[in-house]
């Protein structure tokens, strides 16, 4: 799928910030990326809940996995 850094980065941030429709983060690490920068990034977003486990219930991933995106994010914004 053809995106730009800054339609990733906006699916980043939504789900950062908790907004965005229920199934946005799910289709973002579900679909693969022609780009491949982004497809890295997308990768790497989904592995985090193997890499960095959730901590309590209804997490994606530790805050540690959160900082990870968090770095991704900005790194598409430079």
């Amino acid at each position: 799928m053809k995106m730009t850094k800054a339609e990733v980065a906006k699916y980043l941030e939504d789900f950062l910030l908790g907004r965005g429709n229920t199934w946005d983060w799910d289709d973002f690490i579900s679909i693969r990326l022609d780009d491949p920068e982004l497809e890295r990034i997308r990768l790497r977003c989904g592995s985090l809940p193997d890499v960095y486990p959730p901590e309590a219930p209804g997490q994606y991933c530790s805050d540690q996995g959160l900082a990870i995106i968090e770095e991704l994010f900005a790194s598409l914004r430079d």
